[in-house]
Order: structure tokens, then C-alpha cells, then sequence
């Protein structure tokens, strides 16, 4: 698809994560929302919302899909810490 070729380099490497991974994050997790949005010029970053309405966002801005998946694995650990 031409659109494509007009996402940057940083978006590439988030979109190889999301389709290297979302299938598994899905299998285990099948409850957990997973939302993705592409949008020009905005960064590439991961949301999480935690209980009590609590949100930590972290840049993944021309992060390696390895790279995205350490930022995601903080996100979680980050989770688990947080009260219920």
C-alpha cells in the first residue's frame, strides 16, 4: 500500500512489534485491551492504564521491536507494583 512508504522509520519498527506480537499478548491476555493508532507526525509511544484510572506512557520513538517489548515488559512490571 502506497500509505506505507510515508510512515516513518520509528512507526515501521512499532508496526513489525504489533504484528510479530499481537496474536500471543492477545492469547494470554484475552480480557486486555490492545489499541492501536497510527497517526503522521505524532510519536510512537505505549499507554498503559492501570487501575484507579492511572496512565503511564513511555516513548518508543525509533525503538527496535526487541527495544519496544523491553518498554512494554516496564509497563508491566510497573502494573504489578501499583495497588488494586
Amino acid at each position: 500500500m502506497a500509505w506505507r512508504n510515508a510512515l516513518s522509520k520509528s512507526m515501521q519498527e512499532l508496526r513489525e512489534f504489533v504484528l510479530g506480537n499481537y496474536a500471543e499478548m492477545k492469547k494470554a491476555n484475552p480480557q486486555f485491551p490492545i489499541l492501536v493508532r497510527e497517526c503522521a507526525g505524532a510519536e510512537a509511544k505505549l499507554t498503559a492504564r492501570y487501575d484507579f484510572g492511572v496512565e503511564k506512557s513511555v516513548s518508543v520513538q525509533g525503538a527496535s521491536s526487541n527495544a519496544v517489548l523491553e518498554k512494554l515488559n516496564e509497563l508491566i512490571k510497573a502494573g504489578e507494583t501499583m495497588p488494586k
